[in-house]
């Protein structure tokens, strides 16, 4: 069931020509902050930071600190100082960058009457900017933050991948805890919006006069009518790929990083029932799973020409281990470090590895593949399980 409408934001929502916008953004930032460096060095090592946000695939990696990381010591700048600079940047300066775009009669109705319909609506921008500089574009379009509940705003303060990365569709995938069916993408852009989305088996739109065969497209005006034929569409069936099970399985760590990032001591190991988990619990499952379950099955296809698996109970495992005394950051950096590991493990296969056959004793002949999709389909349950407990406790 369609549940979810993610929206591209320029060239989709606002008229923002990025070859006339950028080097007036670039113009502006660098004659703001000429105080302190060279407009021309400034600018210089801003287009490398802005690399390698692009370059980013460490699910322990915000954009924010990709960027910092080096655009800082490159420049041998405070941090402190020069971020509270910028900032000031955007809320005084930045605004007058609306001359250059143009407003879509269209964004406001659609947007209104997606949420009227009750769709979660997510700005899908690629979060190169931080959210202060994004809310303002959305202003420009007529679409308010303030105004209009959006269910998510992709930044770079809480995203760790970019577009045309897929595991960027994945982490949003993963914060809301949805299936790839119950989402559509709506964008201007085929490579940035529209292959990678299309790649985790989500629905997608081409928003141009002449979207061509490739996918269905229109208007503006056309994307209601589209999405509720959608509505009485027969869901698509999932597409396991190894592209689509790396996007998967970075996305969704990326995403309980960010779900769980701003948690309190108490927020932590908060149940918000008897029966249900708390936070820690769910995260030391995840932990523990990937540990004890992901890393030696994987190493098992290696060590055997068909290795014969067993099934494994694991939720137990909340009670016997006592999840609920141990703590949630230190589960969530060993998760991290274990996906990571992974992750190195799968980066290094071939297609004919995917395709290892195994005997599982649940499942019955299988392969690596299978079992990995299996593994993120896994993740993504329990995604869905720490968004409805956040919503619960905090």
């Amino acid at each position: 069931m369609l549940k979810t409408i993610l929206l591209d934001l320029d060239d989709t929502l606002l008229d923002n020509k990025m070859e006339s916008f950028l080097p007036a953004y670039f113009q502006r930032l660098g004659d703001y902050m000429s105080d302190i460096i060279s407009p021309d060095g400034f600018i210089r090592e801003l287009v490398v930071g802005s690399q390698k946000m692009l370059e980013n695939t460490d699910p322990r990696v915000t954009l924010e600190k990709a960027f910092a990381d080096y655009f800082y010591p490159a420049l041998e700048l405070n941090a402190g100082e020069v971020e509270a600079q910028i900032y000031t940047f955007y809320k005084q300066i930045f605004p007058s960058l609306k001359s250059v775009t143009g407003t879509r009669p269209s964004a406001r109705p659609v947007v209104e009457s997606l949420i009227n319909k009750g769709f979660e609506v997510v700005v899908a921008t690629n979060p190169l900017f931080p959210r202060v500089a994004i809310e303002e574009r959305l202003r420009w379009a007529n679409l308010a933050p303030e105004e209009l509940p959006f269910t998510m705003i992709t930044s770079y303060e809480i995203f760790h991948f970019t577009k045309p990365q897929p595991a960027y569709y994945a982490e949003i995938l993963g914060q809301l805890g949805r299936k790839p069916h119950e989402v559509v993408m709506v964008g201007n852009d085929p490579g940035l919006d529209l292959d990678p989305a299309r790649a985790l088996s989500m629905r997608v739109f081409h928003l141009s006069d002449d979207p061509g065969d490739k996918y269905p497209g229109g208007s503006l005006d056309d994307v209601l009518e589209w999405i509720e034929q959608q509505v009485d569409t027969p869901d698509p069936d999932e597409i396991r790929t190894a592209q689509a099970i790396d996007a998967r399985f970075r996305g969704h760590a990326g995403a309980l990083a960010t779900l769980v990032r701003e948690l309190t001591d108490d927020e932590w190991k908060r149940r918000p029932a008897a029966s249900e988990w708390a936070p820690v619990e769910i995260v030391c499952h995840l932990r523990d799973v990937e540990l004890e379950v992901n890393l030696p099955r994987l190493a098992a296809f290696s060590a055997a020409e068909s290795p014969h698996l067993r099934a494994l109970d694991t939720d137990p495992w909340a009670d016997e281990r006592d999840y609920i005394s141990q703590s949630g950051p230190e589960a969530l950096s060993d998760f991290l470090e274990a996906r990571v590991a992974l992750l190195q493990e799968l980066e290094i296969l071939t297609e004919n590895e995917w395709g290892r056959p195994a005997l599982h004793s649940l499942l019955g002949p299988t392969s690596l593949l299978e079992l990995m999709g299996i593994a993120t389909d896994h993740d993504l349950l329990h995604l869905a399980q720490m968004r409805a407990t956040l919503i619960e406790i905090t």
